[in-house]
């Protein structure tokens, strides 16, 4: 017949050494459960900060704007004449681009006229994303008429008024408008703040 033997052994204080050499199994219990009640209120803190991310988007360092140019023919009266010129969503000047510093601009351009277009971001610094600047045979082909393209850049390290303009032969003179890039959120501005903002185009 098989005898078996256990042998109950006891913990050896050598083996807990979370407060030093010599320390007693109820003082390591003391000090895993600081530990562990630090690790439970860096997880609460992280799941705050998550929640109010989320509740308060503005918040957010950058965001992303989106916008949507449809190049179209529209007519128009100057000096009692009317006729039709290439316009940007049917506006002469086109539509303002208004972000801040930082965010990501992404320009969805849909060609519904007959000629080649493409848009250049007149003065944005176009880091790591040069096919965004919008010179026809240049940096891309043009958008032929029914196509798209999605201009997709990071305003980085500016601020102030710059502009934007078609990059093919004459459809500068009336598709083109403003960008505004408002400086980061908590940043003032480098001047003191004006009672309006007007934005003009010449």
């Amino acid at each position: 017949m098989l005898k078996m033997t256990f042998e109950l052994i006891a913990p050896q204080p050598s083996l807990y050494k979370v407060c030093g050499s010599l320390a007693t199994q109820q003082q390591n219990t003391k000090h895993l459960y600081l530990i562990e009640m630090a690790a439970t209120l860096f997880r609460v803190v992280a799941v705050m900060v998550v929640l109010v991310t989320c509740a308060f988007p503005t918040t957010v360092e950058c965001r992303i704007r989106n916008y949507k140019f449809n190049v179209i023919m529209t007519n128009t009266t100057k000096l009692c004449k009317s006729k039709q010129i290439v316009t940007v969503n049917g506006r002469f000047p086109g539509p303002t681009i208004v972000a801040r510093e930082d965010d990501i601009v992404t320009i969805k351009v849909v060609n519904h006229v007959k000629y080649n277009v493409s848009i250049h971001w007149h003065g944005v610094r176009q880091l790591r994303t040069g096919w965004a600047d919008g010179p026809a045979y240049i940096t891309q082909c043009p958008i032929q008429p029914g196509g798209t393209y999605v201009y997709n850049f990071t305003l980085t390290g500016q601020r102030g008024t710059l502009w934007w303009h078609a990059h093919v032969l004459w459809l500068r003179a009336t598709v083109h408008g403003a960008i505004v890039i408002l400086p980061k959120l908590g940043v003032p501005y480098p001047f003191p703040k004006p009672n309006k903002e007007v934005v003009v185009v010449l």
